[in-house]
């Protein structure tokens, strides 16, 4: 049977100040009034139903995941004792749901995307449904739009069937030169969302990450018992920090890239809202009781008033108890800013 996974454990520093360690991204309503949780579950139950939809995160979230998300039953939900990267989390996925079901196909989803022209975002994903049956692991390719230097990229090989292509390689988060580079060549993105049977990925974890296997199959074992918890926090301590792209789907023989038309954005960094929300005539995106003057190509979220003049290129974003000023050119060292404000006690409240 289709079933599905949300992955809701991420950390979101690239969206600091708003998106804090105790409330990060996936919980923040920064588009309407939902969060990007629940934002991708609405999407995901339009395809499948909601007792097949299983979410990951980590067990710190829970009162944040059960507040936004009431309706969703304590048995779909797995908590992760601690943080250690995409391949955990999928594989911890995989073995709970095959748990419940030998023959699953399952649907992995990122909790953080933005995605419209929702119609073709569903006709996508349950052709990707499909093709998992035949044991490929599917991915989804979105044509770039610009060079983005936050996008993992991937070069199509041969076509399968259409719109269906092997994939040839993987280039991960390339600078601005290589980046255009791919762009002219006709890469395409890796939109991070995957389908697979779990049984399959299984067989290529313990191809590819055989240690990390082995963890899994104990914890596996002790699903449904009194030891899970305990066999689920000893095996965790035991796992590296790694991304499910770079463990196994850049080395599998299984992968197909699915092209696919909708509009999607991983909202990555500060300057992705100039593509979401609406900007002023001056291209600035403002949420914030404000007047700008002179101020030209700036992002504001502010929840105090805010007087702007003669800025440009800026992001100023403020909160409570913390405001971040920065050069466009400069965000994408927002991550290691915030990396190393974590190794200073003084500062680390702010995190």
């Amino acid at each position: 049977m289709d079933w599905a996974c949300i992955l809701s454990g991420g950390a979101g520093v690239r969206l600091w100040p708003k998106s804090r360690k105790t409330f990060p991204k996936q919980f923040l309503q920064i588009i309407g009034d939902k969060s990007f949780l629940e934002m991708t579950y609405d999407r995901v139950k339009r395809i499948i139903p909601p007792e097949k939809i299983h979410i990951v995160t980590h067990i710190n979230y829970r009162e944040h995941l059960r507040m936004l998300l009431s309706n969703v039953k304590d048995e779909n939900l797995i908590f992760e004792p601690e943080q250690k990267e995409t391949l955990a989390c999928v594989s911890l996925a995989c073995i709970h749901i095959l748990k419940k079901d030998p023959d699953s196909v399952l649907g992995i989803f990122p909790s953080d995307h933005f995605i419209s022209k929702t119609d073709k975002f569903e006709s996508a994903i349950k052709k990707g449904y499909e093709i998992a049956k035949k044991g490929h692991i599917v991915c989804f390719g979105i044509t770039p739009t610009r060079a983005d230097i936050n996008y993992g990229y991937i070069k199509l090989g041969r076509e399968l069937e259409k719109g269906v292509f092997t994939a040839e390689r993987f280039v991960e988060k390339p600078d601005a030169k290589r980046a255009r580079y791919l762009v002219k060549s006709k890469y395409f993105w890796n939109s991070g969302i995957y389908i697979f049977k779990a049984s399959v990925f299984l067989k290529e974890l313990k191809r590819y990450m055989p240690h990390y296997y082995d963890i899994f199959m104990r914890i596996f074992s002790s699903i449904f018992t009194e030891s899970y918890v305990d066999e689920l926090k000893k095996g965790y301590k035991l796992l590296d920090k790694i991304s499910v792209d770079k463990a196994i789907m850049e080395k599998t023989k299984r992968l197909v890239v699915l092209t696919a038309d909708f509009e999607w954005d991983d909202v990555g960094s500060w300057s992705a809202f100039e593509r979401i929300l609406t900007k002023d005539e001056n291209e600035n995106v403002v949420k914030a009781e404000a007047i700008t003057h002179e101020t030209k190509n700036c992002i504001i979220f502010s929840n105090k008033f805010v007087i702007a003049l003669g800025i440009k290129d800026t992001i100023l974003i403020s909160v409570d108890d913390a405001i971040l000023v920065c050069h466009k050119s400069k965000e994408r060292e927002i991550k290691e800013i915030i990396q190393t404000i974590a190794l200073n006690e003084k500062y680390k409240k702010y995190l």
